[in-house]
């Protein structure tokens, strides 16, 4: 019994190491295995740190980006007032564009419908074998002195009164198509309100008178546009009687003396042709008040911020 104890004695010790060195392994693990799972907890907490790091930075962002949007639409809307605001503007100045062209196309129209009317009158005197000048530059129709007056007289000549008869009744059948009157006629667009006055004005040379009924060439000149006034008057009572738009008498008269030469030289030519009759036939302007009101308007749009 002894020897058996004692032989059974290193088996047991034999396995009791073994035992020892199980356990041993096992405990190394689970302390690997705790580690692990503290590591695994360190990184899990990290993560969540930085989500939550991320989450609040992105929902900033996101509170960023909201009111950058607001202050966008915000924007937005205040350039489409300002768009709004321009077209209501551009419309308005088109408007008063349209209306300024209309009334520079009137008065160019009534530049060419005057030059028509020089042109007509030249061309029905002509027909009657009396030869004029016209100057469309400044709408004149021109009748030298030699056709109306002897030197240094006011009294028409013979040859002076029948040019004027012939003038008188050719201008009583044109004018009243230019001064909205004639209706039908012989207008050929129907009638034009085209002219506002016909001033007869006498001229004179530059030499000073010497002796005789006038003082001076004021005087002369005045009482050669008068005595032509009256003599067209005679011939066709009509036209005294006429007046343009605005009720004022169309014909008129003055005198110039030698201050409104034709050809500035003290020349004998230059002078002959300074001594005339111009018949100077004023268009009529756009209504007063209408281009005030279009001033007012522009200026109150140029004004505007």
């Amino acid at each position: 019994m002894a020897l058996g104890s004692w032989r059974e004695a290193p088996r047991d010790a034999a396995h009791g190491g073994a035992a020892g060195q199980d356990e041993s392994y096992l405990v190394s693990v689970s302390d690997l295995m705790v580690g692990l799972l503290f590591l695994f907890i360190i990184i899990l907490m990290a993560f969540a740190l930085n989500f939550r790091s991320a989450e609040d930075a992105a929902e900033a962002t996101l509170e960023e980006l909201v009111v950058e949007r607001d202050a966008i639409a915000d924007e937005r809307d205040l350039i489409e007032l300002d768009r709004a605001e321009l077209a209501l503007d551009r419309d308005r100045l088109l408007a008063e564009r349209d209306r300024l062209a209309g009334i520079t196309g009137r008065l160019m129209a009534r530049d060419t419908e005057r030059a028509e009317l020089l042109m007509r009158i030249k061309a029905a005197l002509s027909a009657r074998g009396l030869e004029v000048e016209v100057d469309l530059e400044s709408s004149i129709l021109r009748l030298p002195e030699s056709l109306l007056f002897a030197s240094n007289e006011a009294e028409l000549s013979p040859t002076g009164e029948v040019a004027i008869v012939a003038l008188a009744e050719v201008m009583a059948e044109l004018l009243p198509c230019y001064v909205g009157l004639a209706a039908g006629g012989p207008c050929p667009g129907g009638p034009l309100d085209v002219l506002e006055a016909v001033l007869i004005e006498g001229h004179t040379d530059d030499r000073p008178i010497r002796g005789g009924p006038f003082a001076d060439n004021w005087a002369l000149s005045a009482a050669r546009a008068r005595n032509t006034f009256l003599a067209i008057s005679r011939a066709a009572p009509r036209l005294e009687a006429l007046e343009n738009a605005s009720g004022a008498a169309l014909l008129g008269l003055s005198g110039y003396a030698e201050r409104r030469p034709v050809i500035d030289a003290p020349t004998e030519a230059a002078r002959r042709v300074n001594r005339r009759i111009d018949l100077r036939f004023l268009a009529r302007g756009p209504n007063a008040q209408a281009l005030a009101e279009l001033l007012a308007s522009l200026e109150a749009a140029l004004d505007e911020p």
